[in-house]
């Protein structure tokens, strides 16, 4: 690459004619393709995209190395990746996530739905039958299954520079906005060539929503450009649209903090301290804040596997630090309880038990302690009779893995401990 810069005007008029071939491939994508921030890339030997919705052109492969349909549909790749999220899914799908892999997930999500509409992408584009899988899958599941469990992070050859080399849509790096490593030659979100600035991610989501909606219009209208919309890209548009799914941390966390909150504000007066505001010579009560006490009940009967004690464990790591909290124990519970024990971190909790499932005995244990509970955390995949009446303190319950059952009492709090599924929008 010779660096980036602006397109002339004759590029400029090339990449129109291109975005025009889209446009008429799949209309319902117009509002992404006019909304992607064009630089020239000279040398690149692909397109690119940012995470700012910027598109890096190669001037060469707009009707000289590529045909003028095939840049529209390898504008359309690079609008798939943007639309899709890549970049934040990269970071959600593994701490570690080997980029190469993820960006050849990326491409194959993308591409069979491409193929799908008639298009034909120059090269030897990345396809999910290419990687051994069925279309219409998740990148996600795609990523998996060429990264499985005991795979060497150098398998995919990672250090690129994710310039995508060979020209090949699909081959190589797409840049950052595909979830691949940013290379060096990337501008700053805020740099403009002449042609605007890279989108924030408010406005890349309201490009998704309009995308979505019009996705959704050509479904119903039964025919979009060449034919109807591909079952991937109407699956999207329907994720999309769905409201954002909350994550189960944040809920949990918001549950046991309004409960703990409002035990704590049930103050009352007391003659221990004097009121310091007190006229002369007149004893008066002061207001004294309860010293709450948070008991968390681990269900360890043999139906919970190792990754749900753990996941309850990493839980119960978050109730820790809650504020406004003295005193915090932890109660083992199968179809026995241990005695409620208090802990300092989650180094402290010992984790024994293994029989049937009665929380029951570990919540009467719970109440039975000195200092009683104010607020009870219950840790379990379900299956347990719980107490027929209302207990007098807040009880949230986290029903753990996928095969939980859900029978908790209408008065409590129920929060699903289940992870986001593939491609699933998150609230921030």
């Amino acid at each position: 690459m010779t660096g980036v810069r602006a397109l002339t005007a004759d590029e400029m008029r090339k990449l129109r004619l291109a975005r025009m071939a889209a446009v008429e491939a799949m209309p319902y994508f117009g509002r992404a393709l006019f909304a992607l921030v064009p630089v020239a890339a000279p040398g690149l030997g692909t397109f690119a995209v940012d995470k700012s919705a910027r598109v890096y052109i190669d001037p060469a492969m707009l009707g000289d190395q590529w045909s003028i349909p095939h840049a529209g549909a390898v504008l359309l790749h690079e609008v798939g990746h943007v639309l899709r999220d890549h970049f934040s899914r990269a970071e959600a799908v593994d701490v570690s996530v080997v980029r190469k892999a993820w960006n050849w997930a990326g491409d194959a999500e993308i591409n069979d739905d491409l193929i799908a509409a008639g298009l034909s992408l120059p090269g030897d584009p990345v396809t999910p039958t290419g990687l051994g899988c069925a279309d219409g899958l998740a990148a996600e599941t795609y990523y998996h299954h060429l990264m499985p469990p005991g795979t060497p992070r150098d398998a995919y050859d990672d250090g690129g520079d994710g310039s995508g080399g060979g020209g090949d849509a699909g081959e190589g790096g797409c840049g950052s906005g595909s979830g691949d490593s940013a290379p060096a030659w990337e501008l700053p979100a805020d740099a403009d060539l002449g042609s605007g600035r890279g989108l924030d991610s408010a406005a890349v989501e309201l490009v998704r929503t309009a995308v979505a909606r019009a996705v959704q219009d050509a479904a119903r209208r039964g025919a979009a450009g060449r034919g109807t919309v591909p079952a991937g890209i109407a699956s999207w548009a329907e994720a999309q649209l769905k409201p954002a799914k909350v994550r189960w941390e944040t809920l949990l966390r918001a549950a046991v903090r309004t409960c703990v909150t409002e035990q704590a504000g049930q103050v009352h007066h007391s003659y221990r301290r004097a009121n310091r505001r007190a006229p002369k010579g007149l004893l008066l009560p002061s207001l004294r804040a309860p010293r709450i006490a948070v008991d968390l009940i681990i269900d360890t009967s043999a139906s919970m596997g190792q990754r749900d004690v753990d996941e309850a464990l990493g839980q119960t790591r978050a109730v820790l630090r809650q504020s406004s909290v003295s005193t915090v124990r932890v109660t083992c519970c199968d179809a026995a309880a241990t005695t409620p024990r208090r802990v300092q971190s989650i180094r402290d909790v010992q984790i024994v038990g293994g029989g049937g499932t009665d929380l029951r005995v570990g919540i009467d244990a719970a109440l039975a302690a000195r200092p009683a509970a104010d607020v009870l955390v219950l840790f379990t995949d379900g299956g347990t009779p719980y107490p027929a009446r209302r207990l007098p303190v807040p009880m949230v319950v986290a029903l753990i893995g996928d095969h939980a059952i859900d029978t908790t009492p209408s008065w409590a709090k129920t929060i699903r401990v289940d992870p986001p599924a593939a491609g699933e929008r998150v609230a921030a």
